[in-house]
């Protein structure tokens, strides 16, 4: 080998290494200013409008920002839940609804108007299930969700009102104002009393939830 090969072999390696270290800067920096965001605006977990799951006096809370058109949302949607399930009352799931997706801020308010009804996890399972016949990222359709919604427990007449209600934007606006104060630009979003999931993933989430656990329990 030349030293002139040498030399650029050499090269490649430091600008790899340059690109690389530049790549984890930048997801570093983000981690700190979604836990630092999180940390100075603290309120914004904390909206009575929002559906939970799990019991109210648990004492680890996993708020989820999440998008009814999002096949990632949909994937992790049971997860999520078995999570709550296998901490036996010391987890609760908070959800707020984030329409990113064309045509998803029309399924947002037909959940918001299941929450009116007590219904939210239900007809949120139906609208998930039913996701790739309404959900086209081309060409959405989300008023076909009332179809599926047909044999479930829902008023239809007295959701699609509370839908179309202004109570109904406000809460959407408020969900979106706190994912943009927390710089939420994807979903699902995750927060673990506060604490922002850094590294993407379902085992990932786990582990944050049992970091905490494991914390505030041993209090």
């Amino acid at each position: 080998m030349t030293n002139k090969q040498l030399t650029i072999i050499l090269c490649g390696i430091v600008v790899l290494l340059g690109f690389a270290f530049g790549i984890y800067g930048h997801f570093n920096k983000k981690s700190e200013t979604a836990a630092r965001l999180a940390q100075e605006n603290s309120s914004v977990f904390n909206r009575s409008h929002a559906p939970t799951y799990g019991p109210p006096e648990a004492k680890v809370r996993i708020v989820e920002f999440f998008d009814p058109a999002c096949e990632t949302c949909r994937a992790f949607y049971p997860l999520v839940k078995r999570i709550v399930d296998s901490h036996q009352g010391k987890v609760q799931l908070v959800v707020r609804l984030v329409p990113l997706h064309k045509g998803s801020d029309v399924a947002a308010k037909i959940l918001i108007a299941a929450h009116q009804q007590k219904l939210f996890f239900p007809v949120t399972e139906v609208v998930l299930n039913s996701q790739d016949a309404w959900a086209a990222h081309d060409n959405p359709n989300p008023e076909r969700i009332w179809t599926f919604l047909k044999g479930t427990s829902l008023d239809a007449a007295k959701a699609k009102q509370d839908a179309g209600s202004p109570e109904a934007q406000a809460v959407l606006d408020q969900d979106m104002a706190d994912a943009s104060t927390l710089q939420v630009t994807k979903t699902p979003g995750f927060f673990v009393n506060g604490r922002p999931l850094k590294d993407f993933g379902h085992e990932q989430l786990k582990a944050l939830v049992e970091e905490e656990v494991k914390r505030v329990y041993a209090e």
